[in-house]
């Protein structure tokens, strides 16, 4: 098998100084060779002599994904990368020049705990609050004792386990029919 030479372009006639049918794979202003890539797309200068400027992208986004890629040229680039709200980071930096990249706010100095009120430990023990619970319950009902019982756990006068165990002894006491209630209280 023989194996063929890349690509070469033959100009026909195209310019008076170069004569028809010759193969162009030099730059006609710097005489160095041009790539076989150069050469296929019909380009006759080498890049180093190229007038023409280099494209550039522009990532446009027209909804949340399905990016697509907009050729412009360099200075229609930089204005759109300007307006445009989302800023594409390169290297590290942001290729939008006005934008400011997000940093930690800087934690702040956590304020002294204020002193919540003394506790004193004068509280009345499980027996005790429970007969004044129950002689409330029998002189003036269920919810005046509850509110009682509320107002002693403010003052802090019973803990809120005892509080908790009073009320459920309570309400256990205040469901039942009359008959039991009155047996059950005469037997306290």
């Amino acid at each position: 098998m023989v194996e063929q030479e890349p690509f070469k372009l033959l100009v026909l006639g195209s310019s008076p100084s170069v004569p028809t049918n010759v193969m162009i794979d030099k730059c006609i202003k710097c005489d160095t060779k041009i790539p076989d890539e150069r050469v296929h797309l019909g380009f006759r200068e080498c890049v180093d002599c190229s007038s023409i400027e280099a494209y550039s992208a522009h990532i446009v986004y027209p909804h949340k994904t399905g990016a697509f890629i907009q050729p412009v040229s360099r200075e229609t680039k930089k204005n759109l990368d300007r307006l445009d709200r989302r800023a594409v980071k390169v290297g590290g930096k942001m290729s939008a020049p006005n934008l400011k990249e997000w940093t930690m706010p800087e934690s702040k100095p956590i304020k002294e705990s204020i002193p919540q009120q003394k506790v004193y430990y004068n509280q009345v023990s499980f027996n005790d609050s429970f007969k004044q619970c129950i002689d409330t319950y029998i002189n003036k009902g269920y919810w005046i004792t509850l509110s009682h019982l509320k107002k002693l756990f403010k003052k802090n006068r019973i803990t809120m386990m005892t509080k908790n165990k009073l009320v459920n002894t309570l309400t256990t006491i205040h469901m039942l029919d009359r008959k039991t209630r009155k047996r059950y209280l005469n037997e306290l």
